[in-house]
This record gives structure tokens, sequence and C-alpha cells, in this order.
């Protein structure tokens, strides 16, 4: 007897997503962060570093009177969200703008209130908000995205505000996994979220590594200490997970050969 088969695509892993990542990203208001130096071919677990690992941004803005957080991310991050970390009691999906409108809702539960994620969904990258209890009418969620100047590339979404008054931004902070070393944090000198140091760091070839003890925050990660690298137009943050490499010394030579530049739009 023949064995039955199923069309049903296999259940992807946590991190099997096929991401595009690349050595470059551009932040919703039009500058490039990139990563590059002698460190991408420096072996890391055996190879060179992988930089297919997906790009993505956070930021806040006042958006018609109300606080916001915002979030850009490679197309396809709402279904991993609803998948692993936010996952929805009903999802509803509408074109939109030349792109697709997503809004998944949980209801409340245990005490605990309702929240949504909605986003707006292109070609290539697609841009979120989040919030809790009850979402607002279609048209209220279509107003958030309403208030940007959408714009879809392939190395990131420009989402500019339509006027002062509709929209108010705060610093960008954009984010990378760098396989078996951690996760990145990148801002621009002076947002003023990485805490540099007021003394010398360790000179590299392309500006200064500081080691910072995580204290309670190291528990279940691989390494004790995050690592700070302030470059000429970058400030960039270093944080292992439980996964990544043990001898900090190892890391500490990765990112003595990493250049991170931010250049403004």
């Amino acid at each position: 007897m023949a064995t039955p088969t199923s069309d049903a695509p296999p259940v992807r892993g946590r991190f099997d997503w096929p991401w595009r990542g690349g050595p470059a990203f551009v932040t919703p208001d039009g500058s490039t962060v990139s990563v590059g130096g002698a460190a991408l071919s420096a072996p890391v677990l055996g190879g060179p570093l992988a930089v297919a690992r997906p790009w993505s941004c956070g930021f806040f803005a006042l958006v018609q009177g109300a606080r916001r957080s915002f979030t850009v991310a490679e197309a396809g991050a709402f279904d991993w969200h609803s998948t692993y970390t936010t996952v929805p009691d009903e999802v509803h999906r509408q074109p939109y703008r030349g792109g697709e409108l997503l809004l998944g809702i949980r209801h409340p539960a245990h005490d605990q209130p309702g929240d949504y994620r909605a986003a707006w969904r292109g070609q290539w990258f697609e841009l979120h908000t989040r919030g809790s209890g009850q979402p607002p009418p279609a048209d209220g969620v279509t107003r958030i995205f309403d208030a940007f100047r959408i714009t879809d590339t392939p190395l990131g979404m420009l989402a500019r505000p339509r006027s002062v008054r509709q929209v108010q931004l705060e610093p960008v902070q954009v984010f990378k996994q760098l396989p078996g070393l951690g996760h990145l944090t990148v801002e621009r000198p002076g947002a003023g979220q990485i805490e540099v140091p007021d003394y010398r760091g360790h000179p590299t070839p392309h500006g200064e590594l500081w080691r910072q003890p995580l204290g309670e925050g190291a528990a279940g990660r691989a390494r004790s200490d995050a690592l700070v690298l302030a470059t000429p137009t970058a400030i960039s943050r270093l944080v292992a997970g439980p996964g990544d490499i043990t001898d900090p010394d190892e890391v500490l030579a990765f990112l003595a050969g990493l250049d991170v530049t931010w250049e403004p739009s």
C-alpha cells in the first residue's frame, strides 16, 4: 500500500525563515546603516560572517497626539511574530496603498488586557505598530499609517511624516543578528540610548571598543559582558544570546575588525 502524501507545506522552524539580510539597511528617514571591514571575512564558527540575517529598526513617534512604537522589518515578519511571539486570536487582511494592511488581535485573557499588532506590508519590508486594548476601527488603523509617506525599497522602508503637525519622530535604533556573536544594536552618536563610557576604550582600525558587564542581565546568555563599538558615525552594542560564542576575547577580536557606518540621507 502506498504511503499517503500531503500537499501541506512543511512547518518552518523559528530560524528557518528566508530572510534576505545583507550588509546594508536604509532607515525610515533615509539614512544608510552598513557593516563592513575585515571582520566580515574573518572566520566565525568555521566560516565568514553570515550577513543574511534580517535587519530591522525601531522608533517612537508622536502620531496625531499619541506616542506610538513602530518597527520596520522584512516582509514576512508579521507572519513570524504571529507564529512565535504575539500569536493573535484573529487576523484581518486587506489591500491598502499598493500593499497589504494586516491586523492581528489578541483578546483579553486571565486578567490580561488584549492587544494588537498592525502592519503595512510592501514588497520587501513591513511597518508595524502595536497597542494594548482593543484596536481602533479600521479607518483609525489606516489613519496611523496615512500619517507617513511610506516608500518600500529593497534595502529598507522610508516612513517620513506627511507633516510635523501629524508626526514627530524620535531617534531610530537599528538591529541585526550576527550569527554566533549576538544581537547588534546601532544608533547615531548623540541619540543617547546606548551608554558610551567616559574613559578611553580599546582602539580599533575604525574606532574604539569597550566591554560592559551585564550584571543580572547576563542570566542565560553565553557571555556576561556587552561590547560597545564607537565609530565616527555610529554607536553599536553587541549582546550575546544563549547559543553564541562563549569566549569574550574571540568576539572582541572580531569586533576590532568591524566597521559600522551610519550615513544620513
